[in-house]
């Protein structure tokens, strides 16, 4: 069975992450982050973000015992720019628009989870 996980979202129901204070997560400069929580910007920089969310995907395996993952919204996680206007986002110091941050999380979510994929 696959698990569609979705970091990258943040429903603003009572359930969701929207109401947890995320206030030492987020950017003081929106332009700077990639998944905006309550008109915050989640980084995936911070240890603590990222042994969150990496200790959320190795749970599915564990308790559920899931047979790999499916992310979902990538795209708003990989681009800077994603869904934001000009002047919304800073590009990166050489003009790119990749969320560095962001791609070495999910590089270190796939070390993580890779061992406990069962093959069919």
């Amino acid at each position: 069975m696959l698990l569609d996980w979705v970091p990258a979202h943040f429903p603003t129901d009572i359930h969701g992450l929207a109401q947890f204070d995320a206030s030492r997560f987020t950017n003081t400069d929106p332009r700077l982050g990639s998944i905006r929580l309550e008109n915050r910007d989640l980084r995936f920089r911070p240890p603590r973000v990222t042994a969150f969310l990496a200790a959320n995907a190795l749970f599915w395996f564990d308790r559920y015992h899931v047979d790999g993952l499916r992310v979902d919204a990538v795209a708003s996680m990989l681009y800077l720019d994603y869904s934001r206007k000009p002047g919304e986002w800073l590009p990166n110091s050489d003009g790119s628009n990749d969320n560095r941050d962001a791609v070495a999380f999910l590089k270190q979510v796939n070390e993580l989870v890779t061992p406990c994929i069962r093959e069919p």
